[in-house]
C-alpha cells in the first residue's frame, strides 16, 4: 500500500468520524437554549432600570442559574479578565465553559473593533448595554444591534465588528469550544505579551472546563 493510498483512508476515516461527532453527537451535549437565554435578556432588561449594569449581571446570571443550575458560575466583580482576540480589546467573566459551549459576560467601558474570528461554533451575542455593529463583506452599511437583540455569527462566517463606546453582551457559543481557544489567546501571546492575563484566562477556563465534566457536562 503506498503513503498516497494509506493518507487518503486516514483522511476519509478522520473526516467521516468528525461529521459523525458534528452532526449527531456534539448537539446533544448542549446545555443552553439560545431561545430561552435570549428571553432571559429580555426580562432582565425590562427589570433592571437602564444605567445599572452591575444589577443587570447579576439578574441575568440570578436567572440563567435558576433555570440551568449550578451549569452557570455564581457572578461575582473579582473574576473579569481582559480579553485580546482579532484585533479587539474587552473584558470576560466566564458563567459556563466546556467542549461543547461557552456563556460569557463580553464587553468593554471604552469601546473596541476588530475581526469576529472564524470559528466552527454558533456565536450567540446577546446586547446588554449599548451597540454592536456590524460590517458584511460588500454591505456598504453597518448592521446596528442595540440592548435586547441577538446577533448571531454563524459558524465559518467572518464579519468586522465594532462596540462604537461602552457595550456589553452575553454570549453563547455552541460548537467546537477547544478550536476556538487559539483565536482568543494569540494576541495576548503573539501581540500584548500580557502573561498576567494569560494565565487568568487559562486558570478560569481550565477550571471551568474541569468542573462541567465533573458533573458530567461537557
Amino acid at each position: 500500500m503506498n503513503y498516497f493510498k494509506l493518507l487518503s483512508i486516514i483522511l476519509g476515516v478522520v473526516l467521516s468520524a468528525y461529521y459523525y461527532l458534528d452532526t449527531y453527537v456534539l448537539p446533544t451535549l448542549y446545555i443552553f437554549d439560545p431561545e430561552v437565554v435570549h428571553g432571559i435578556v429580555k426580562d432582565s432588561l425590562a427589570m433592571v432600570p437602564p444605567g445599572n449594569t452591575t444589577a443587570l449581571f447579576y439578574e441575568i446570571n440570578t436567572r440563567l442559574r435558576n433555570v440551568y443550575g449550578d451549569n452557570v458560575n455564581p457572578y461575582n466583580t473579582d473574576d473579569w479578565m481582559f480579553n485580546n482576540a482579532g484585533n479587539a480589546m474587552g473584558s470576560m467573566f466566564i458563567q459556563h465553559a466546556s467542549i461543547s459551549e461557552y456563556l460569557i459576560f463580553f464587553g468593554t467601558a471604552i469601546g473596541t473593533e476588530g475581526h469576529t474570528g472564524v470559528h466552527p461554533a454558533n456565536d450567540y451575542f446577546f446586547i446588554l448595554k449599548g451597540e454592536q455593529w456590524v460590517h458584511d463583506l460588500g454591505d456598504p452599511d453597518p448592521i446596528i444591534y442595540k440592548p435586547g437583540d441577538l446577533h448571531i455569527l454563524e459558524r465559518g462566517s467572518v464579519q468586522q465588528y465594532s462596540m462604537p463606546t461602552t457595550c456589553f453582551a452575553l454570549e453563547l457559543a455552541q460548537g467546537w469550544i477547544p478550536a476556538m481557544l487559539p483565536f482568543g489567546l494569540a494576541d495576548t501571546l503573539f501581540s500584548t505579551l500580557d502573561l498576567g492575563t494569560f494565565a487568568r484566562t487559562a486558570y478560569f477556563t481550565g477550571k471551568a472546563m474541569i468542573e462541567s465534566a465533573l458533573r458530567g457536562k461537557f
